[in-house]
């Protein structure tokens, strides 16, 4: 019995040495980030951007650039994937992509949801990478401009968006799933960060660049693209797509408000708040045929600076600034959420969400044509901004400087 049992275990090591689908370290490239643009003689051209091994080697690194790129062009994604190896000689894995450029003109012309269906299929990738829309420039440019600080370009676009959406809010945070969910649903319309290039993108290309004091080139955040279903049909500015974030999940963000409406031009004066906590709802309702729309935000704040002449050692004083406060960021928000309206009259905002949680009887026979419906509703924006902090002092030492006529 001991011996058949024992020449079971030996069998079993046998067949349990190892992975059958096992690749050594050094058979593989991994892609950081992947560009999309038109084609010339095919449908698409595909740019991969993966690290150079060599460049991070601790005994003896090489010298050049941290992230080598190939260009192939074919009629779907998977085709010029499988394709790739025809220049690079190791196997490319995708499951580290950080940044997925599109061309503005594939997204205006053939829409996204050809490639971002091969995308979402494949085991290869992670619902951890930011769609971009490139704006005035190939994607390809954007995939081979270098950075001084941080080496693989793609990982700099990733942690330049984090950053921003911690310190300002200015990324929506889109993954692909979220943007695929966006387009197949009754309700709510798609977006994309957008990001255009500071400079001459062909001496950000060269590994040089990153000697000099200032680089030639960068990478810049822009703001927001809209779509309808899968198209592009228009861009939103960064602070719109703030305002856009206030309706959505705002982390944290810094804005100045004046401190009185009617004030000297050459020398106007601002307070600064800083958002720490935030939270709005939606609300949906239709009185007759007339579709009203409701955001309610409720945010908490401290004071990051104080140009105006106030005491905030009194209740009084912190009433009034809050006042101000919710005043003007009312008015931004109405101001985004009406441009959208007009101008591209697509629901990005998911109102029509909302309704169909809120009245799904209604939602079942509008929702068909909620664009329609959102680009005609009124919209109610309220705000309440509660302050909480002043800082490390109350009284700003401004009020304590001599007044010029006291000088003269």
């Amino acid at each position: 019995m001991k011996k058949r049992l024992l020449l079971l275990l030996c069998a079993a090591t046998v067949i349990l040495t190892g992975c059958w689908d096992s690749i050594e370290l050094n058979d593989i490239a991994i892609v950081t980030g992947m560009a999309i643009d038109p084609g010339k003689d095919k449908k698409y051209q595909l740019t991969v951007g993966y690290v150079n091994p060599a460049q991070y080697s601790k005994q003896n690194p090489a010298q050049g650039a941290p992230v080598s790129i190939m260009t192939l062009e074919g009629n779907s994604l998977p085709e010029i994937s499988a394709k790739m190896n025809v220049g690079v000689s190791r196997r490319l894995i995708f499951s580290h992509t950080r940044a997925l450029y599109i061309n503005e003109t594939v997204a205006k012309d053939n829409g996204v949801s050809h490639f971002l269906d091969s995308l979402e299929r494949s085991p290869q990738f992670r619902n951890d990478f930011n769609i971009l829309i490139t704006k005035n420039h190939t994607a390809r440019d954007f995939a081979m401009i270098n950075d001084p600080v941080e080496r693989v370009p793609s990982l700099k676009v990733q942690k330049s968006i984090k950053t921003l959406l911690k310190s300002w809010g200015g990324d929506p945070r889109v993954r692909l799933t979220d943007f695929i969910d966006a387009i197949i649903a009754e309700g709510r319309s798609p977006v994309a960060s957008t990001v255009v290039i500071e400079g001459d993108p062909k001496k950000g290309q060269n590994a040089e660049s990153n000697m000099e004091v200032k680089a030639p080139a960068k990478i810049m955040l822009d703001g927001l693209a809209v779509f309808k279903k899968d198209k592009l049909i228009g861009y939103l500015s960064l602070d719109d797509t703030r305002n856009y974030l206030w309706t959505q999940k705002l982390e944290s963000t810094m804005i100045s408000i004046p401190c009185e409406e009617d004030q000297d031009d050459e020398n106007p004066l601002y307070f600064d708040i800083v958002i720490t906590n935030n939270k709005s709802e939606m609300r949906t309702e239709y009185k007759g045929n007339q579709p009203q729309l409701k955001v309610n935000i409720f945010s908490e704040a401290s004071i990051n600076s104080m140009q105006c002449q106030k005491d905030l050692s009194k209740i009084a004083t912190f009433t009034e600034l809050e006042k101000k406060s919710d005043k003007q960021i009312k008015n931004m928000i109405t101001e985004t959420i009406e441009k959208v309206q007009k101008d591209y009259g697509v629901d990005i905002f998911g109102f029509g969400e909302a309704l169909n949680r809120q009245h799904y009887k209604k939602a079942k026979k509008v929702l068909p044509y909620w664009n329609e419906e959102f680009a005609r509703a009124d919209v109610e924006v309220d705000v309440r901004i509660a302050l909480r902090r002043s800082g490390t002092r109350s009284k700003s030492f401004i009020s304590d400087l001599p007044k010029k006529d006291a000088e003269d």
